[in-house]
């Protein structure tokens, strides 16, 4: 009889504790239509539509009105952005900012190699390598650059630069063994591998002016100038080993996005903020609704403080 009266308090425990658990996490929507709520319970067309009992509102009514505000909220929270499945223009912005960030980290660190840089869903990144150095004054040894945030907005400034000045973008098609003599001129060794992979020729290279170039093959703007600098945000820093290979070369990636104009990068970080909002790993820390017990059963929940 008290294994099965201790069955029962598990059960009703567990499910206290989903309960709490589920009003701990709310969703934004519905912290949102909290919110709404609180403030429009006592407006004049709310009073109008709902009815009392004992002055005091049916619960029916008050998630009516809920729910109502909460889709409200969403439908205005909605933008609809481009995609590079349908804007062609956007993906050009984006191939040619990835471009233009790869000549900005050359100008700003001379010693970093280049690799790949692709558009992606939601912007471009490109990975580079930054080898050791040895100082020229005393000979010693200089570890690869570590990039950092403030590395990020020298770059940012330099890609500024460039798009101002309106560089025209040019396509190129030479030999493999001219794309060679061109990539070994300039040591870039990622450079000749991704070269050895390419099967087709002509090898494609697009030009910015004639201060930087590299494989490609497009599509790309006409000229930096018709990419909107405000609408190109640096997000933030990765490590990606070269062609996914542990054994081979740590590589450092930025990470990017470009849009058409700066309503839409402020739509777009907007909806990262929300996401983040929602992340389980932020709500996890800031409700801390429930922990197990190293001690009790798997499946029993204990109430955090």
């Amino acid at each position: 009889m008290s294994l099965m009266k201790g069955l029962v308090m598990q059960f009703l425990l567990s499910r206290w504790c989903t309960s709490a658990f589920v009003s701990r996490t709310s969703s934004f929507v519905g912290r949102r239509a909290a919110q709404v709520v609180s403030s429009n319970l006592n407006s004049p067309s709310f009073r109008k539509s709902t009815t009392t009992t004992n002055n005091v509102r049916t619960s029916s009514d008050i998630r009516f009105f809920m729910t109502t505000v909460a889709e409200e909220e969403v439908e205005a929270a909605v933008v609809e952005l481009p995609t590079n499945e349908n804007d062609v223009e956007l993906l050009k912005i984006r191939h040619s900012s990835a471009h233009v960030m790869a000549m900005a980290v050359q100008q700003t660190f001379p010693e970093a190699q280049v690799t790949i840089g692709p558009w992606i869903d939601n912007g471009f990144y490109y990975d580079f390598f930054f080898p050791d150095t040895v100082s020229e004054e005393s000979g010693e040894v200089i570890p690869g650059r570590k990039l950092t945030d403030n590395d990020l907005q020298q770059i940012k400034k330099a890609m500024d630069k460039i798009i101002s000045q309106n560089y025209p973008i040019s396509r190129e098609e030479v030999s493999r063994e001219e794309a060679r003599r061109r990539i070994e001129a300039i040591n870039e060794p990622f450079k000749l591998e991704i070269l050895d992979s390419i099967k087709t020729e002509p090898i494609t290279i697009y030009h910015i002016g004639d201060k930087w170039w590299d494989l490609c093959a497009g599509p790309h703007v006409e000229a930096t100038g018709q990419i909107p600098k405000k609408a190109v945000a640096l997000l933030n820093i990765a490590g990606a080993y070269w062609r996914g290979d542990e054994k081979r070369e740590m590589l450092q990636r930025i990470y990017a996005t470009a849009w058409k104009d700066v309503e839409q990068l402020k739509a777009y970080k907007k909806m990262l903020e929300e996401a983040k909002k929602r992340d389980h790993r932020t709500l996890g820390k800031k409700t801390r609704p429930f922990f197990n017990s190293g001690g009790r059963r798997r499946w029993a929940c204990i109430l955090a403080p």
